[in-house]
């Protein structure tokens, strides 16, 4: 009985738009939860972890360990899929790699920009505090949302909207840990570097996925004693793992299947929670869920076009699959997302705060408004005759 339960378990989870399902039903449980019962759910999230060495590497509630611990592992999961489609997939090409990496920066500078520019018009002082906040899109959710616009759209779609979505995601927290909100530990720093040597040719020599996840722990560990965040561990973890490892897919796929069955909705049901007593649309708070919804839906796309038209520029031209009426309705689905974006928000004005409510209400209308739109448009385009 065990056999058949199981292979319906991993079967469901293997689909591209389980992944969507899990944050959806973790964002409702958050909402519903922290709406009707908030005691109850903010003690439990706020409540201290009992792990001493947890403490000392700055996670200290349950919160924490959901946002900085599990959320490398599906930092892992992504590394794990960028590193082989860079060692024998389709970003072997420059030409498939430029066009989205230019892309997702630019649509960062735009909705950075965007947000310095109406906190400034605004006068909001927590717009310009928090210009990072809307740069991140949610890889999970946008590739869900392109599943199930219909599968006649190009394959070279999905590897364009992960390289993008991988490197804003990747970038954003860099961006975090380099603009202040945090101090650095040099000695962390330092552990981390020969961590990350050793990790490379050690990978090259013990192939196995026992060592792998080891690395993927030590580096942990390292990230968040140096006070960089940690979640990056994942990307690193899953780039230096050798492709030569043994049942290197078996690891890709049960790692894939762990983040999106339990990691993605713990994360939703962390971080998407509000104190619903500080949500309206008046006010500082009003004018952050108002702008960050403008700045993600109009910044995203325009950053994004702009960026791939500059690829153009350079000479590194598109697919001809992925024209440009595709290319800008899947910069629409980029506005999708809270993940990383509410980890920045976290560190910035605390999960507990009201503009941290108005920033996670913005974002999930932008969201919600995105991948409704988006998915709507492609599925319309491109449905079966």
């Amino acid at each position: 009985m065990a056999g058949p339960v199981t292979s319906r378990v991993s079967w469901a989870l293997d689909h591209e738009y389980s992944a969507a399902i899990g944050l959806a039903a973790g964002v409702a449980a958050a909402l519903v939860w922290s709406g009707n019962f908030p005691s109850s759910y903010f003690t439990l999230f706020t409540s201290p972890s009992s792990w001493h060495l947890l403490h000392l590497l700055e996670v200290s509630t349950v919160h924490d360990a959901v946002v900085n611990g599990l959320m490398a592992v599906f930092f892992f999961a992504m590394g794990l899929e960028l590193s082989r489609e860079l060692t024998s997939g389709m970003l072997t090409h420059p030409k498939h790699a430029v066009p989205p990496i230019l892309g997702a920066v630019g649509g960062m500078l735009a909705t950075a920009l965007g947000s310095i520019l109406l906190g400034h018009l605004l006068n909001s002082a927590a717009l310009r505090r928090g210009w990072g906040v809307p740069m991140a899109t949610d890889v999970a959710f946008t590739l869900g949302v392109l599943a199930v616009a219909g599968r006649r759209l190009p394959p070279l779609l999905r590897v364009f909207l992960l390289t993008l979505a991988i490197t804003d995601d990747v970038l954003s927290v860099v961006v975090l840990s380099v603009s202040g909100t945090t101090h650095v530990r040099l000695d962390g720093l330092v552990a981390l570097i020969v961590i990350t040597v050793v990790g490379f040719f050690v990978s090259r020599r013990v192939t196995s996925n026992v060592a792998s996840v080891m690395l993927l722990v030590v580096l942990w560990i390292c990230f968040a004693w140096a006070n960089v965040e940690p979640a990056l561990a994942g990307v690193l973890a899953g780039v230096l793992v050798s492709t030569r490892a043994s049942a290197r897919s078996r690891l890709e796929r049960n790692v894939t299947r762990v983040s999106v069955g339990v990691v993605l909705p713990l994360f939703a049901l962390a971080a998407c929670g509000l104190h619903w007593g500080n949500v309206r649309l008046s006010g500082a708070v009003g004018t952050v869920v108002i702008a960050t919804v403008v700045v993600r839906l109009v910044g995203k796309p325009l950053g994004i076009t702009a960026g791939v038209a500059f690829a153009r520029l350079l000479r590194f031209r598109l697919d001809p699959s992925l024209t440009w009426p595709l290319v800008i309705t899947t910069a629409l689905l980029c506005a999708i997302g809270f993940t990383v974006p509410l980890l920045f928000a976290t560190k910035l004005f605390g999960a507990q705060s009201a503009l941290y409510a108005g920033y996670a209400l913005g974002l999930l209308i932008s969201s919600a408004i995105a991948a409704l739109v988006g998915g709507a448009v492609l599925r319309v385009r491109h449905r079966p005759e």
